[in-house]
């Protein structure tokens, strides 16, 4: 074979060649189905280390730094919330306690996906309760990363539909928020020392 039958036919090269390093955002409740391994995933992972944790004191610094849009699996999300409301009030937040918030709720088979993110999240085996901070700082990168991707989309909608007059007060405005969320996870990762 030789080099150039190695490079593919001009036609067959994409036309808008773009590197997309954003992940593509997963559909409700799709989790495992997407390909997304819960032993591997760093959302799942820190469910899974804030449902074994002992470490009160990490527990709460987690679900103070996160909010349910930091997950990109909205079943993650909704396991998040009823996790974090547990720590905020003090109780329980194993397993077993999250499952008996689920059951309360009722929802029957409307939660199925819900009940499954669970089962997939319980058995992820993180590293143990000491990793949930640090599988936290990993799941607001990737928030952090993908906030730009929606911010991407959002400067180009607003160039083909938005008044001329008010683009780059728009843009400021994403940036500015773009600069808190950076904040945000700066703050996580290194306290209350900011450079």
């Amino acid at each position: 074979m030789s080099a150039l039958r190695a490079v593919p036919e001009p036609e067959r090269n994409p036309v808008d060649a773009v590197l997309d390093l954003a992940p593509d955002v997963a559909e409700p409740g799709a989790g495992a189905i997407a390909g997304l391994d819960p032993r591997t995933d760093p959302e799942s992972l820190t469910l899974c280390a804030l449902m074994w944790s002992t470490d009160i004191a990490a527990a709460v610094r987690v679900t103070g730094a996160l909010v349910p849009a930091d997950f990109a699996e909205p079943a993650y999300a909704e396991l998040f919330t009823v996790i974090a409301d547990l720590v905020i009030r003090g109780q329980p937040h194993d397993p077993a306690s999250v499952a008996a918030v689920l059951h309360r709720a009722g929802g029957g088979q409307r939660d199925a996906p819900l009940r499954r993110a669970l089962a997939d999240v319980v058995t992820a085996d993180s590293a143990g309760s000491s990793a949930a901070v640090h599988y936290a700082g990993i799941v607001l990168s990737q928030s952090y990363r993908r906030s730009f991707h929606i911010v991407g989309r959002r400067i180009m909608q607003a160039a083909k539909q938005g008044p001329e007059d008010e683009l780059f007060d728009y843009m400021v405005e994403l940036g500015r928020q773009q600069r808190a969320a950076w904040q945000r996870l700066d703050t996580f990762r290194f306290g209350d020392v900011i450079a």
